[in-house]
């Protein structure tokens, strides 16, 4: 056995392979028009990790990415200074599959030193710390509201969503009468007008009338299982799933976006934007659906994947990247974070002191506003309001980039969320087990989220395939 086969036997449980599922997996048939055993679309984590898996039984894989780079929405802007992640940043303790094949493959994380408590609330234009807003003319909250700082409000009304005793509890036909617009749900739970208001403005996702309270029923399970602290990758979450790509035999065939999926009912063909062919007996996309609606998929599919594929919401996220010629807010007293109403300025966090760089994170219709807006000028303005909201802000910061989730053709979002009604029909899809065609990807995720939801999924795909095989 060559020594690079026999590691890749001491990594098996990373993958998630028994020792039995590799000794069963069928020997190949013959089929003219493979040109491998599996096609595997997106080289995010779900599909670098399905590759993997599907490579250490030997079997041909051929990866296809339609980005010039691998990672999917792990992102890191290497172009920018202190080389901040755009997607991907935070390493929950809980992340099992992530934290085994990063100490396989030496990625090196670490827990980021404490950040300031707190965050300084610009509402109706004006700047006020936690401890002026309760009696500021600027909380027009319901009296038995008025206590609570702005970003407090939504998990104060949280606590009566069921506690799932298992993350995957959120499948369960019970778990579907709270599958209604979140709005609705607050508005049960007593929340007023104005703070719906606040809760709305930097939710993360699009609105609250069209996510579920499912969704944060689910989220919370997730977070409550969690233990220990957040880590990152050192040098940028991209890291990762460089390595992963870097460690694979597989053929990882960059700028080739996916036009058509087409079963033939012997196996699969896949064109290319650019006419390319290529056939496989199996194929794992791992596209998130709200880029999976610009390709054709000529498949017999079940009608709630059909529904998923064509209406699962993404949430919108921009964000504007601004270097400062000074840590300024180590010196005014103030809190680090900035959380606003302005749909301009949303939430200002600090990336780092060396060197001083600052993240305006903006969600759903105020990421449609800065889409909207040439990005020297959407940066300008950005500015001008940290500026307002922050004096000592004022002439300190330099606009460096703009980057929009839901410009990229490849994502078309930071992440799914579950919209009002939709459990039901995602737990289905999450349920599927193609014939030739299948999914993977955080939004199939059944008991995790983010980037160990699309590690399980993958493994789950990659194991199903070879089954198959």
């Amino acid at each position: 056995m060559s020594r690079r086969f026999s590691s890749i036997g001491r990594r098996a449980f990373i993958g998630g392979l028994s020792a039995s599922l590799i000794a069963c997996a069928a020997p190949r048939r013959l089929w003219s028009k493979t040109t491998a055993d599996v096609i595997v679309i997106g080289a995010g984590l779900a599909g670098l990790h399905a590759a993997s898996i599907i490579e250490q039984t030997g079997h041909k894989v051929i990866l296809l990415e339609g980005a010039v780079h691998a990672g999917g929405r792990l992102h890191t802007l290497d172009d920018l200074p202190g080389n901040p992640d755009a997607g991907g940043i935070q390493i929950g303790a809980n992340y099992e599959r992530f934290h085994a094949i990063a100490d396989a493959l030496g990625v090196e994380r670490y827990v980021p030193p404490p950040s300031g408590r707190g965050s300084l609330y610009h509402v109706g234009g004006a700047s006020l710390t936690a401890e002026q807003w309760a009696s500021a003319p600027q909380n027009k909250l319901a009296d038995h509201e008025k206590a609570l700082p702005p970003d407090r409000l939504f998990f104060s009304y949280l606590g009566t969503l069921p506690e799932f005793e298992n993350i995957a509890d959120w499948m369960k036909p019970e778990a579907q009468k709270i599958d209604i617009p979140l709005g609705q749900y607050l508005k049960e739970q007593g929340a007023s007008g104005e703070a719906l208001r606040l809760i709305d403005a930097n939710l993360n996702g699009n609105s609250i009338d069209q996510q579920s309270a499912l969704h944060m029923a689910r989220s919370l399970a997730i977070f409550r299982s969690g233990g220990g602290p957040t880590r990152y990758v050192r040098g940028g979450s991209q890291r990762m799933t460089d390595a992963m790509a870097v460690s694979l035999r597989s053929e990882l065939l960059l700028n080739s976006p996916v036009a058509v999926i087409e079963d033939e009912g012997d196996g699969i063909e896949i064109s290319l934007a650019d006419g390319r062919k290529y056939g496989a007996r199996h194929v794992i996309c791992t596209a998130p659906f709200a880029a999976l609606r610009s390709m054709k998929i000529e498949a017999n599919l079940p009608p709630a994947m059909r529904n998923m594929i064509a209406q699962l919401p993404y949430t919108k996220a921009s964000f504007a990247y601004l270097s400062a010629s000074e840590a300024f807010w180590k010196n005014d007293g103030l809190p680090e974070t900035i959380w606003s109403d302005d749909p301009m300025l949303g939430r200002m966090f600090v990336l780092g002191d060396d060197p001083a760089m600052v993240k305006v994170w903006l969600n759903g219709p105020s990421a449609d506003m800065v889409d909207a807006m040439d990005d020297q000028a959407a940066g300008a303005a950005i500015i001008r309001k940290i500026e307002t909201a922050r004096p000592s802000a004022k002439g300190k910061l330099k606009f460096l980039q703009m980057f929009s989730w839901q410009k990229n053709p490849f994502a078309r979002g930071i992440y799914h969320h579950i919209g009002a009604g939709q459990g039901l029909a995602l737990t289905l899809a999450t349920q599927h087990r193609g014939e030739r065609l299948h999914f993977a990807g955080e939004h199939l995720a059944q008991q995790s989220s983010g980037m160990e939801g699309a590690l399980e999924s993958g493994q789950r795909a990659a194991e199903h395939v070879l089954q198959n095989l």
